[in-house]
């Protein structure tokens, strides 16, 4: 971080950025589902400026890309909050969910779309196409009346079939029944068989979700189910049926998410790696591997914090032939795999430009973009290259996060002076700190802040020890890695320890509040984006999905929980917390309700301590407007300035 001549000395954090706030909505698009249809490519992608809307997207590879669905429809599934696998293409035909009305429509590109079920308490996901009995196979989740209404849901979830044809069109049937959850309803080639995973409470679909297997009759009826893999302290992932009808999927029995392959009698591990290759189930679809014509497998991974394919051929010997190839240089990660044309889709992140969906027909040259998740343009040099690091984490094990440094063409800092830090957590508390170029990583990092985004205890990516870490110490592992990450930066001379903040959001704005409350003197600032003050309240009215997770994460069970989540709540810890701290809310957050974020921001300004709360209308668990995006962004970066004094 050495002075630059020709470069105006500003104070750290005051730098004039590229970057405006508005530049994170205009022009953004977030991808997420992907089918592959015919010669198309379909997807969907958000869009800030429209209010969030999903919209679905197609392309033909080398061509320009198509919406092809007009407003006000947006394509988006409810189904365990977070949705996902939102719509399926099958001969020409889309089906989706629309967010309106949770119901599933058909749309042939260029006509009017068609309501199929009419349903007002079930929600879709998952379709696939079972073309011989001329339906749709779905997963889908049944709300009461009284608990749609009040938010306090258990729905009842099911594998269900839709009919697409004659007087019965668009009746949904139970098919499958007696699990709490579904994913992944998958047919075999001939259409005799379908795979699927089932987990049950208090299980996440990554602590052991089962792979079964079932008959299908000519009636479209199910035979009885047989366990493939999974549960027992494993979880199968991601069925897929090979063209030969044998049926490939993950394990992480090794600790590790691996390769395997049923062949109808018994399970073969085909790989046996210290990678991780699964990805955690929140958003229903995601996969990591794909199968193409010839029975070969590949796999996206991150191997030493880079992107790699992974091939897995000649699947008939008893050791098949596994390649491992890194991307370009300047990948930083790569996302879900769709096939497409003979090679693989997949949302590419690049550490100096916006992230893009992408073709790679040959792993040797650069995908070919389908399309960009940003038209935002900056030049190399004012681009922040995120850094892996590592470090001994609270525990006194070896911890990761990525760090950005200030960069600027137009300012220094002061001569002896080190930047403020935004240090970041994450949500989920099952996922992983951000790859490659990120907006608001950049946004802060061009202003002269130094930004370390951390992989804490718990995070995805570094197999499942790693990730049991924080079984039983959420609030405790996360918090002390985030300190450890803004230690070792005071070390190694990259931030100024006096002016370092947090950041987070849902889990990881637990993490930010609990901080504060626990680690005085570390941090001067916080800002969190619907986190949780009251764990006791969050137990009591959590969604289904996540009903059982809190237990695992704090150690509790359906007995003793009170006393844990009350000595670990950010509200009972509020004599601790000194440092200002803003808060942000959406007022339709159903997974983490307005009340946490109004709660602590009350007893704090009883107390005088500085709090803000902002709180936003029409916005759930995840800010999706632009003008929200963009006046919260524009409230957290004054608050740090001021909160820190950074003039």
């Amino acid at each position: 971080m050495g002075i630059s001549a020709g470069k105006t000395t500003t104070p750290f954090g005051q730098w004039a950025s590229p970057i405006a706030a508005e530049d994170l909505t205009r022009g953004v698009r977030a991808f997420g589902h992907r089918q592959s249809g015919g010669d198309w490519l379909y997807w969907t992608e958000s869009r800030p400026d429209e209010k969030g809307r999903q919209v679905i997207v197609r392309a033909m590879p080398g061509g320009s890309s198509e919406e092809i669905l007009p407003p006000p429809f947006s394509a988006r599934s409810r189904v365990h909050e977070y949705g996902g696998a939102e719509f399926s293409v099958a001969d020409g035909v889309v089906h989706f969910v629309n967010d309106a009305d949770q119901d599933v429509w058909a749309l042939v590109p260029g006509r009017q779309a068609e309501r199929l079920t009419r349903e007002p308490t079930t929600r879709f996901a998952a379709m696939i196409a079972d073309p011989s009995r001329d339906r749709l196979i779905a997963v889908a989740e049944h709300h009461s009346e009284s608990s749609l209404k009040d938010g306090h849901a258990n729905p009842v979830n099911s594998i269900v079939a839709i009919s697409l044809g004659g007087p019965r069109c668009g009746s949904v049937e139970p098919l499958i029944e007696g699990h709490d959850f579904y994913a992944f309803p998958t047919l075999s080639p001939d259409g005799r068989r379908l795979a699927f995973l089932a987990w049950n409470l208090p299980d996440m679909p990554w602590d052991q979700a089962v792979l079964h297997v079932v008959p299908m009759r000519a009636d479209g009826t199910v035979g009885q189910a047989k366990r493939i893999a999974g549960g027992k302290g494993a979880a199968a992932m991601q069925p897929q049926w090979l063209p030969d009808g044998r049926l490939a999927f993950l394990t992480d029995a090794s600790g590790w998410g691996n390769l395997a392959l049923w062949d109808g009698d018994s399970v073969r591990v085909l790989t046996r790696l210290e990678v991780d290759l699964g990805l955690p189930m929140w958003n229903l679809g995601t996969r990591s591997f794909v199968v193409d014509a010839a029975c070969r497998i590949r796999a996206s991974a991150s191997v030493d914090g880079r992107p790699v394919i992974l091939t897995v051929d000649d699947l008939d010997r008893r050791r098949p032939t596994v390649t491992i190839e890194p991307l370009g240089a300047d990948t930083a990660s790569i996302g879900a795999l769709t096939p497409c044309g003979g090679g693989i889709a997949a949302t590419f992140g690049y550490d100096k430009r916006p992230a893009a969906l992408g073709l790679l027909f040959d792993k040797k040259k650069a995908p070919a973009i389908v399309r960009t998740s940003s038209d935002m343009s900056l030049a190399p040099a004012e681009i922040s290259v995120g850094r892996q690091v590592n470090f001994r984490g609270g525990d006194g094990r070896k911890t990761y996060a990525r760090y950005y440094a200030p960069t600027n063409t137009r300012h220094k800092g002061p001569r002896g002076a080190l930047p403020p830090a935004l240090v970041l957590a994450h949500g989920g508390p099952t996922s992983a700190a951000g790859r490659g170029f990120g907006l608001r990583a950049q946004f802060y990092a061009t202003r002269g802040f130094a930004v370390i985004d951390v992989d804490y205890a718990g995070s995805t990516g570094y197999g499942r020890t790693y990730r049991e870490r924080l079984d039983g110490m959420w609030g405790i592992a996360d918090v002390k890695d985030c300190a450890a990450a803004a230690a070792w930066a005071g070390r190694e001379g990259l931030v100024d320890p006096a002016r370092v903040a947090i950041a987070g959001g849902s889990a990881g704005g637990y993490t930010v509040l609990m901080a504060l409350a626990t680690t005085r003197g570390v941090f001067a600032a916080g800002s969190s984006h619907y986190g949780i003050s009251n764990l006791a309240l969050l137990m009591e009215h959590t969604h289904k999905f996540e009903a059982g997770y809190l237990h695992r994460l704090l150690g509790t069970t359906p007995r003793n929980w009170r006393k844990v989540c009350e000595a670990r709540s950010p509200l009972t810890l509020i004599d601790g917390m000194r440092a200002p701290v803003i808060l942000f809310q959406g007022l339709d957050d159903k997974v983490v309700p307005p009340e946490q974020s109004r709660g602590i921001a009350d007893r704090l300004l009883e107390r005088g301590v500085r709090a803000e709360l902002h709180e936003f209308a029409g916005e759930g668990h995840g800010f999706r407007r632009a003008d929200t995006i963009v006046a919260v962004l524009e409230a957290e970066l004054a608050f740090m300035r001021s909160a820190m004094a950074l003039g």
